[in-house]
């Protein structure tokens, strides 16, 4: 069930249904993840007073009225394996599929209906300790750099990097995206803290 409310004068009610499962084979992981497969909808409805409906039109905005915003199923496919490196470390490598059934996009591998756009990343894990972590993903084609005569595209990618440290129950990590991909990047921090709550020893069956 999904309610969105941007402040006193939009609201939204929805639905959606994701399902997903994994698959263990010795050292590989598989997983497939059907999002929104009942094309996942939001049905906006609008209250605005008089005074605001004449703000909007002297601003030359549109009074929004009662819509239906519907998400496209899309089916992302996945892959991992662990390799251990030594006693203290391992390298997580993982490569993901992302499928959508909406119509053509710009992505690596573009059809009609069909496309997917491929996602791959790798986690250096030291002592289950300390992370390293990097990706690479939204593989598009866009014009080369200063080439607007020829119309010249160029494939462009989107790489991503970031770290973590555990200390016991509590995880902390920090992730830095939109790195340099274009000549006028923007760059996004995101930081993020996990608590477990769960005793470790119990999950062991210690």
């Amino acid at each position: 069930m999904i309610h969105r409310s941007v402040g006193k004068f939009a609201k939204a009610w929805g639905f959606g249904l994701d399902a997903g499962i994994q698959i263990f084979q010795n050292k590989w992981k598989f997983g497939i993840a059907a999002r929104d497969i009942t094309s996942t909808f939001n049905a906006w409805s609008f209250t605005f007073t008089e005074r605001e409906k004449e703000v909007l039109y002297l601003t030359n905005n549109e009074i929004p009225v009662k819509s239906t915003e519907l998400t496209a199923p899309r089916l992302v496919l996945g892959i991992s394996r662990d390799f251990k490196l030594g006693k203290k470390a391992s390298l997580l490598a993982e490569a993901n599929l992302d499928v959508t059934f909406d119509g053509q996009r710009n992505t690596l591998i573009s059809g009609n209906p069909v496309s997917a756009d491929p996602k791959m990343g790798l986690e250096l894990n030291i002592n289950n300790v300390f992370f390293l972590r990097g990706g690479i993903n939204n593989f598009q084609k866009a014009l080369a750099d200063g080439d607007t005569l020829n119309q010249k595209k160029v494939w462009i990618y989107q790489p991503s990097a970031g770290a973590g440290f555990k200390i016991q129950n509590v995880t902390i990590d920090y992730a830095f995206t939109n790195l340099a991909n274009q000549s006028n990047p923007l760059f996004t921090h995101v930081f993020s803290l996990r608590l477990n709550l769960v005793n470790s020893k119990k999950e062991k069956g210690e």
